[in-house]
C-alpha cells in the first residue's frame, strides 16, 4: 500500500500523522510512506527525525481579513495545485489523507478527481476550516469527538466515523514507577505536570511560577513536585525563579519523551489542544485546563469545554487566570483524593489509546473496497 499524507502547518495536525504513519510502518502496512506539507521548520524536523520524506507545497495559511495577503495565498494555492498534481502522478497513491491542515486541500481534492480514495481527519470538536471546505469531497472522516457529529449535516454524518485522535504508542507503555526514576523525582510526593504545549505558553509559565510559590505557603508545599515544561523561550528564567523555592522540580524547554512526564504525573496543568488532550485521556490523568484564547474559532475552548462538561478536568479562561485561582483549583483538587481520583476516571472512560488503530482500519477498508 502506497499511502500520500498531508500532515503540515502545527504540531497539532503532524503529531497525529505521524502517529499514523508510524504505526503502518511498524506493521509493515505501507510499502511507502510519503508525508506532505509547508516550508517551516518544525515539519521538516518531526518529520524527517522519524524517518519519513516530506514533500513541500506552497500553499500558505488562509487569510481570516481581506489583505495583499490574498495575492500570496492565490499565487500558492495555484502553485500548490500544480505541485500536487505531479506528487500524485509520480507516487501513485492508494490512498491520500489529509491531517486538517491547509495543505490538505489541493491533495484531496485532486484525488477525488484522480478517483484515489481519501481521508480526513479531524482532532478538534470543531471542523478546521480546511476539513469544512473538504468534507463535501472526502470519501471518509474521521472524528475526535462525538460532539463533532451535531455540527455536521446528514449528508455528512454518512462519512463519519468516531475513532478519537492518533497517539503516539509510547504514550501508553510506560508505567508511573518507571517514569518517576527516569526522570529523578520523589515517589512519595504528588505529581504536577505544567505543560504549555511544544511552543509553550508565557502565561501559564508565569502563573504556574506564582501559584507554585503560594502552593509552598501551605502545609502541603513539602508534598508536591512539579514538572514543568516550559518552552524554549522562558526555560531560563523558569529555573532561576524556581531556584528560589523549596520544592523539587524538574524544569524542561521541551521533552521528547513525554511518555514519561504524563506516566509521572498526578494533576496536569496545560493547554487543550487536541494533541495534548488525547494524550492526557488516554493516560487518564486529571487536568487543569487554561485554553490557548486566540486558536482559530475558539478549538481549544470548546475541547475544553467537553472535558469539564464530563467532569475530567478543570476550565480556567485565560482571561480570568490569576495566580490565586490556579492555586485555589490545584489545592482543592490535591486535598480531596476521592474528587481527583474521579476526575482521572472520567477522563480515562473519554480517552481513546485505540485511535490510531483505528484510523488505521479506516484506512484499510478504503483502500480494500
Amino acid at each position: 500500500m502506497r499511502v500520500l499524507m498531508a500532515a503540515g502547518g502545527t504540531g497539532g495536525h503532524i503529531y497525529p500523522g505521524l502517529a499514523i504513519a508510524s504505526y503502518l510502518k511498524e506493521y509493515r502496512l505501507a510499502e511507502e510512506i510519503l508525508m506532505v506539507g509547508g516550508g517551516r521548520k518544525l515539519e521538516s524536523h518531526l518529520v524527517s527525525s522519524q524517518g519519513f520524506n516530506l514533500r513541500q507545497i506552497g500553499i500558505q495559511s488562509y487569510p481570516r481579513y481581506f489583505s495583499s495577503k490574498w495575492i500570496v495565498f492565490g499565487w500558492g494555492l495555484c502553485i500548490s495545485f500544480l505541485q500536487s498534481f505531479f506528487i500524485l502522478r509520480t507516487f501513485k497513491p492508494q490512498v491520500v489523507i489529509g491531517m486538517g491542515s491547509f495543505h490538505s486541500c489541493p491533495l484531496i481534492i485532486l484525488a477525488l478527481f484522480f478517483g484515489i480514495p481519501n481521508l480526513i481527519c479531524e482532532q478538534n470538536v470543531r471542523l478546521s476550516l480546511s476539513n469544512r471546505l473538504l468534507a463535501p469531497w472526502a470519501s471518509r472522516i474521521a472524528l475526535s469527538f462525538s460532539e463533532t457529529q451535531k455540527y455536521l449535516s446528514p449528508r455528512l454524518l454518512r462519512k463519519t466515523c468516531l475513532t478519537g485522535n492518533p497517539i503516539r504508542s509510547e504514550i501508553m507503555k510506560v508505567k508511573k514507577e518507571e517514569a518517576i526514576e527516569k526522570l529523578g523525582l520523589d515517589k512519595d510526593k504528588l505529581t504536577l505536570l505544567f505543560l504549555g504545549g511544544s511552543q509553550g505558553a508565557h502565561s501559564l509559565n508565569r502563573f504556574g511560577i506564582e501559584a507554585a510559590k503560594l502552593l509552598l505557603q501551605g502545609k502541603l508545599g513539602k508534598e508536591i513536585q512539579i514538572i514543568f515544561i516550559t518552552g524554549k523561550n522562558d526555560v531560563e528564567w523558569v529555573r532561576t525563579s524556581f531556584k528560589s523555592l523549596a520544592i523539587k522540580s524538574l524544569i524542561l524547554s521541551y521533552l521528547p519523551q513525554m511518555e514519561y512526564a504524563y506516566a509521572a504525573s498526578d494533576l496536569v496543568v496545560c493547554r487543550s489542544g487536541a494533541t495534548t488532550l488525547a494524550e492526557v485521556t488516554s493516560r487518564g490523568l486529571p487536568a487543569v485546563l487554561i485554553p490557548y484564547p486566540h486558536a482559530t474559532r475558539g478549538h481549544q475552548w470548546k475541547n475544553a469545554e467537553v472535558l469539564q462538561t464530563m467532569r475530567a478536568a478543570h476550565l480556567i479562561l485565560e482571561e480570568d487566570l490569576t495566580a490565586e485561582k490556579l492555586k485555589t483549583t490545584i489545592l482543592g483538587l490535591i486535598t480531596h483524593k476521592s474528587l481527583l481520583k474521579e476526575m482521572a476516571e472520567k477522563s480515562k472512560a473519554l480517552g481513546k489509546p485505540q485511535a490510531t488503530r483505528e484510523v488505521i482500519k479506516l484506512i484499510l477498508s478504503l483502500v480494500n473496497q
